[in-house]
C-alpha cells in the first residue's frame, strides 16, 4: 500500500531529481567511486620532487616515472612524503619499467636539468569513451601548467582561476574536473554552468587543502632556466590502480624539442631518444616491454607543417581489444567497437597553435586548452571535441588569455562516474543505489511503491530512465 508521502516514480525520474543526484556527487562526493580512487601521474623536469628519493623504494624520482601518492594509496590530506614510483621510466627499480634508454642516466638528476625521459601524456587504454552527446556522468579530469589563469568567475571554486597564476599559483600540481551538469557535448561553447573545480590537491594543504597527491606547491610562473619552486603534474590517470608488478599496457607520449614560447627554453626532446616524435602515441604492451609507436603523429593530424613541430601533451585512450590502432572515423564510431577512441591536446608552441590552424571540426583555431580527436583522413588537422572555454580555460580567441597564449591543458583522463557506483564498475550496484535513494528519503531506500521492501522492477525502470550505465 502506498503512503501519501512516497514520491511518484515520475517525480524521481524528473530532470530536477537527476540534477539533485549529480549535485550530491559533485558537492559531497556521495556514492562517487573516484573519491577513494588511486591517482597515477608524471611530472615535468623543471621542478621538485625531481631527484627526491621516492617513498617505498627510495629511488630518485625522474620525469619518466609513473608516480602515485605515497605508499600507492589514494590522495590524502597533507603534509605528505614524496610520491611512490609505480612504474619506472626505465629498467627499475621497481622493475619492470618502460625501458626508456635514457632513464638510467637520468636517475638522480636535479630539477631544472632535463633527463631526456619526460613522459608528458598517459593512458592505460581503458579510459571511458563517451557513448552519447552530453552523457551526464562523463567527467573530464585534467591538469594545467603554471602559466594557466582560467576564466574568472566560473562556478565552484577552487578552480583554475583561483588556483592559477593570477591566484594561489598552485594549479600546476592540482587536478580539476568539468562542472557542467549534464555533461559536455562536442563543440559545446561557454555557458553559465560550464567551468571546472579542483578535485585533488598537489600537497593536500591550504589554501585548497583537498586530498593531496604528494607534490610541492606553490609554483608561480618561472620563465627561463631557473628551477621551478613547485611541481607541474604533466600526465594523469585517476581511476586505474597501478603498483609495482601490475602488468598493464601503458599508452604514453614523450616530449618534443621545440622552444616553449613562455618558458623561453627548449623542451627536453625525450621522444627522439626512442626514435619517435613528440606527436606520436607510444605503447608499452606491458611494463618491461620496449615501447613502440602505436599511433604516428600524422594519423592524429599533427606534424602537418613538418615532423616534430607539434607535441601531444595530454592523452586518453579507449582501446577496443584488438591491440592494433583502428582509427577514429565518424563521431562516436567507437560505440560499435569497430574503432578505438583517442582524445588529446597539443602543447603550447606547437605549430598548429602558433599558426592558428582551424580544426577540421568546429572550425575554431586550435588552442592548447582544447580536447581534440583525430581527423577523418590524412592531411587534415585534428577535430575539436571540447573547446577550452567549456572547461573554464582562458583562450586567445575569447580575449581572456595573457601574454598571447591560452591555458595549456597538459594532462587528461575521462571517466564515467555514476552516482551510487561505489565499486566503480561503471554501472549502479543495487545495494549502492538503495543507499543513495534512501539518503534522499525515498521510502525505505529503494522502496518506491511503499511496500517496505526494495522494488526491483521500479529500480530497473529507474536505471533505464536515468541511463545509469556507461
Amino acid at each position: 500500500m502506498s503512503t501519501p508521502n512516497a514520491p511518484k516514480l515520475t517525480e524521481i525520474l524528473s530532470v530536477s531529481w537527476k540534477r539533485a543526484l549529480l549535485g550530491a556527487v559533485l558537492h559531497c562526493g556521495f556514492g562517487a567511486g573516484l573519491v577513494l580512487a588511486q591517482v597515477s601521474y608524471s611530472i615535468d623536469w623543471q621542478g621538485p620532487p625531481i631527484g627526491f628519493p621516492s617513498t617505498v623504494f627510495g629511488v630518485p624520482i625522474t620525469e619518466g616515472d609513473i608516480l602515485t601518492p605515497p605508499f600507492f594509496g589514494p590522495p590524502a590530506p597533507g603534509p605528505l612524503p614524496p610520491p611512490s614510483i609505480a612504474i619506472s621510466g626505465g629498467f627499475g627499480p621497481p622493475a619492470p619499467g618502460l625501458m626508456l634508454p635514457a632513464h638510467p642516466a637520468a636517475i638522480g638528476h636535479p630539477p631544472g636539468v632535463p633527463g631526456f625521459v619526460e613522459l608528458d601524456a598517459l593512458s592505460y587504454g581503458n579510459d571511458y569513451a563517451p557513448r552519447a552527446p552530453g552523457f551526464p556522468f562523463t567527467e573530464w579530469y585534467f591538469s594545467v601548467d603554471e602559466f594557466a589563469i582560467g576564466l574568472p568567475g566560473t562556478p565552484m571554486p577552487p578552480a583554475v582561476w583561483t588556483e592559477g597564476a593570477m591566484g594561489a599559483a598552485q594549479a600546476s600540481a592540482d587536478v580539476f574536473m568539468n562542472t557542467l551538469i549534464g555533461g559536455i557535448s562536442p563543440c559545446a561553447f561557454p555557458a553559465a554552468t560550464m567551468g571546472n573545480t579542483a578535485v585533488y590537491d598537489g600537497d593536500g594543504l591550504a589554501p585548497f587543502g583537498g586530498p593531496g597527491v604528494g607534490l610541492i606547491e606553490p609554483n608561480p610562473p618561472t620563465p627561463g632556466i631557473p628551477v621551478d619552486p613547485g611541481s607541474n603534474l604533466d600526465a594523469l590517470d585517476v581511476d586505474t590502480f597501478v603498483a609495482p608488478g601490475i602488468m598493464i599496457p601503458v599508452y604514453f607520449s614523450l616530449d618534443a624539442a621545440f622552444i616553449d614560447p613562455l618558458e623561453g627554453v627548449p623542451n627536453s626532446g625525450s621522444a627522439a631518444t626512442v626514435g619517435a616524435f613528440g606527436g606520436d602515441v607510444l605503447l608499452s604492451p606491458l611494463p618491461g616491454a620496449p615501447p613502440f609507436v602505436w599511433i604516428p603523429s600524422f594519423m592524429l593530424g599533427l606534424d602537418l607543417m613538418g615532423t616534430g613541430t607539434d607535441d601531444l601533451d595530454a592523452l586518453a585512450v579507449w582501446e577496443n581489444g584488438t591491440g592494433m590502432y583502428e582509427p577514429v572515423a565518424g563521431l562516436f564510431s567507437w560505440t560499435t567497437g569497430a574503432t578505438d577512441a583517442v582524445f588529446f591536446s597539443v602543447r603550447r608552441g606547437s605549430m598548429l597553435v602558433l599558426a592558428g590552424v582551424p580544426a577540421s571540426r568546429c572550425g575554431l583555431p586550435i588552442e592548447e586548452g582544447a580536447i581534440l580527436i583525430p581527423p577523418v583522413g590524412p592531411g587534415l588537422p585534428p577535430r575539436i571535441w571540447i573547446p577550452a572555454e567549456a572547461l573554464g580555460l582562458a583562450t586567445v580567441r575569447s580575449g581572456s588569455a595573457m601574454m598571447g597564449f591560452g591555458d595549456d591543458l597538459d594532462a587528461l583522463d575521462i571517466v564515467c562516474n555514476i552516482p551510487a557506483d561505489l565499486d566503480n564498475d561503471r554501472d549502479v550496484d543495487l545495494t549502492d543505489l538503495t543507499i543513495l535513494l534512501g539518503s534522499f528519503g525515498l521510502g525505505a531506500g529503494g522502496d518506491i511503491n511503499g511496500d517496505g521492501i526494495t522494488d526491483l522492477t521500479d529500480l530497473t525502470l529507474l536505471l533505464s530512465q536515468f541511463g545509469f550505465v556507461c
